[in-house]
């Protein structure tokens, strides 16, 4: 059953056959970008027409699920943040006034309209047209400040890549909160089902009752199948069983880990602080035979293999093969670390 559920997931995911880049990115509902060259990573992986100088074009990034950065279709932005949640009034977040954050607001969206797009230069800007330094400081708050609170309202949104660049959004088309809540959840079944309501609470941020209770106001007629006491839904039918291919890389924050709170279809529990931190990062990771088995790390042209545990040699080569076909000219070398245990 766990071979069943974890094809399900590495099908719907994207990961057994490449397709296009908008319907990767829409149908993961975006990818996390907490760390900025991870969704790159995460389309090269996954998109037929995956190319290293336009990958981001027609993505933008912002925080949706879980407060966390994603990149997402530019079209899509407003599904997102209305499923968040937009504010109808300015509140009062950073200890920055209300009554000044509009003003500073519009200020800034002229300014990034007008091509002042880099953090840097928007702070400078800011400081020469009279903004005060207290004030600086908490509209350039470190964790986002006012440049944030314009994100969640669909003014403006991070430009995808390394960059502290933002782009304007204009018509960014909202909708009615639980309407889009409803769509998120009927994305969710249809893409990484088969799965828990806890596993989709765990990736939305949503409560686990609303959960439910939005599968019901929206009429998604799920299926179910039982694993261990353990119910798991989908929408329309799961995929034929097939082969689970011998190696497959994933990326940092890769969907298919954050997708699921329960993640035993695809990690030992021994292996669990091999795969995330204390903290949440959640590392670069490897599928040996249907198991996470190793991390890599790729500087420059250089790919760093930490494995779980020892690797044989036709494991090593296997991973090396796979590296070659997935990063191509780019890569030089590829290098195995001692095991992390």
């Amino acid at each position: 059953m766990l071979e069943q559920l974890l094809f399900a997931s590495l099908h719907n995911l994207h990961l057994l056959e490449k397709t296009d880049k908008a319907t990767v990115v829409s149908d993961l509902m975006g990818l996390q970008a907490q760390f900025a060259n991870n969704p790159k990573y995460a389309l090269q992986i996954r998109a037929a027409d995956y190319d290293e100088e336009t990958w981001g074009e027609g993505l933008v990034k912002t925080w949706t699920f879980r407060g966390t950065l994603h990149a997402v279709r530019r079209e899509e932005l407003g599904l997102y943040l209305s499923a968040v949640g937009v504010k109808e009034t300015w509140d009062d977040r950073w200890d920055l006034d209300p009554a000044l954050k509009p003003h500073w607001a519009e200020q800034l969206c002229s300014w990034i309209a007008a091509g002042i797009t880099q953090r840097s230069a928007l702070k400078e800007q800011a400081r020469a047209s009279g903004m005060e330094p207290e004030v600086l400081k908490k509209v350039f708050h470190g964790w986002g400040g006012l440049l944030r609170d314009m994100c969640s309202r669909g003014m403006i949104a991070y430009a995808p890549g390394t960059g502290k660049e933002f782009v304007p959004c204009f018509d960014v088309e909202f909708m009615d909160r639980r309407t889009a809540r409803q769509e998120v959840i009927r994305r969710y079944f249809q893409t990484f089902g088969p799965a828990t309501f806890t596993d989709c609470a765990y990736f939305t941020g949503f409560r686990q009752r609303e959960v439910a209770e939005l599968v019901e106001q929206a009429g998604l007629p799920l299926r179910s199948i039982t694993h261990q006491g353990r119910e798991y839904y989908y929408l329309n039918q799961l995929p034929s069983t097939g082969q689970i291919p011998d190696c497959l890389f994933l990326a940092g924050f890769d969907q298919l880990i954050l997708g699921y709170r329960e993640r035993s279809r695809f990690l030992d529990e021994e292996d669990k602080t091999k795969v995330t931190t204390n903290t949440g990062i959640v590392f670069p990771t490897i599928l040996l035979r249907g198991r996470l088995r190793a991390r890599w790390k790729k500087e420059r042209r250089r790919l760093v293999i930490t494995p779980f545990r020892p690797l044989t040699k036709k494991d090593e080569e296997l991973i090396a093969g796979k590296a070659g076909e997935i990063f191509g000219p780019e890569l030089q070398t590829v290098v195995f670390a001692p095991p992390l245990s």
